[in-house]
């Protein structure tokens, strides 16, 4: 645990837009609790004659040296993790706006709500102004961009990591719709999955847009999976929210079956998919994680099933609902696919 000693004092020097006015001093500091600790401050470049500034702070973070080696070092390298905050404040009238708790990728077991905000990192997803010969340095967190289309470079990125060159993204900042400091929620639907809202996107926001709140491209799913992932991405300025649509798309050879049930069939079902592959399908723990599902996301699990005497790989990709109904990507070996279509045009609908 990380304590202040005496109260660090941040000033910020900012020229009024109006001529001749002299400029402006605000102690920052004063606005936020006492045990907090700012990491960084950015002026917003508001097309009006107020005046805005972004302060991101964390509550008595801890501090984490990297041993620099595993790919996560390489994004968090030396850094602060614990509870984070952004908050948004009117200089001019010593006035804060608002402050958001930003909410984190995955919960971590030492501090289900803590993120690590570097301090020293990797010039990669982090922009670092000025890195030494091994590309490390102090990172920029709060380089504001037009994320949104909205007109104004008021929005940064946070990174997580999430496998070895994956990594998650979430949009911050100035919302000029609601002059308030928030944390951009992403609508994502996959496939014929419903849409789920959530706070991070993968392997989207470390992109530059095609233009300013707009992405469209192909990336590949890799760590074992067999599939071109087809992504597209848009700011809806009128919820304020990105709507991101994912389609999955099987390499040559490989192909998706998909499956709609109900939570009162699932264990019929899974009873059916051990009699077609017995070798190698987990039934009671692929029920375990489908019964411990949060509704509305979206989960992945992987099995390695005997079909005819030959193993196969075997990904899927499930969403329970709040109401019960249950929706399963299959994805596979073509021919374990084709003989499984069969199977599940009597077992489930949505095939």
């Amino acid at each position: 645990m990380v304590t202040r000693t005496p109260l660090t004092l941040v000033w910020l020097y900012l020229t009024a837009s109006i001529a001749g006015q002299a400029p402006l001093t605000h102690r920052v500091a004063d606005l936020l609790p006492s045990d907090a600790r700012i990491i960084e401050v950015a002026n917003v470049p508001v097309r009006s004659a107020r005046t805005r500034v972004l302060v991101l702070w964390m509550n008595s973070p801890r501090r984490v040296i990297s041993a620099w080696d595993s790919a996560a070092d390489f994004l968090y390298g030396d850094h602060w993790f614990g509870p984070t905050f952004l908050s948004l404040i009117d200089p001019s009238t010593d006035r804060l706006i608002n402050t958001v708790k930003i909410r984190p990728n995955r919960e971590s077991p030492d501090d289900p709500d803590g993120i690590a905000i570097p301090f020293f990192t990797y010039n990669g997803l982090y922009y670092v102004p000025h890195p030494d010969e091994d590309r490390k340095g102090k990172p920029l967190l709060l380089r504001l961009q037009d994320l949104t289309n909205e007109g104004v470079a008021g929005q940064f990125v946070l990174f997580d990591h999430v496998a070895s060159g994956i990594a998650a993204g979430s949009v911050l900042g100035y919302s000029s719709r609601s002059d308030t400091a928030r944390q951009y929620a992403v609508e994502r639907t996959q496939n014929r999955f419903n849409p789920v809202v959530q706070f991070w996107a993968v392997q989207v926001f470390d992109r530059k847009p095609l233009r300013a709140g707009y992405w469209k491209f192909t990336r590949e799913a890799g760590h074992g999976d067999f599939e071109w992932i087809d992504e597209e991405v848009h700011f809806d300025a009128a919820r304020q929210l990105f709507v991101e649509k994912l389609t999955t798309r099987p390499y040559p050879g490989f192909a998706q079956v998909h499956c709609d049930l109900d939570t009162t069939s699932i264990a019929n079902f899974l009873g059916r998919m051990r009699n077609f592959a017995p070798d190698g399908t987990d039934v009671e723990w692929l029920q375990g994680l489908i019964g411990k599902a949060t509704p509305n996301s979206i989960a992945v699990a992987g099995m390695v099933p005997t079909f005819n005497g030959t193993q196969e790989l075997l990904t899927l990709s499930f969403q329970v609902s709040a109401g019960g109904a249950i929706g399963i990507d299959f994805s596979t070996d073509s021919r374990f696919a084709a003989a499984l279509q069969v199977q599940l045009g009597t077992w489930c609908s949505g095939n």
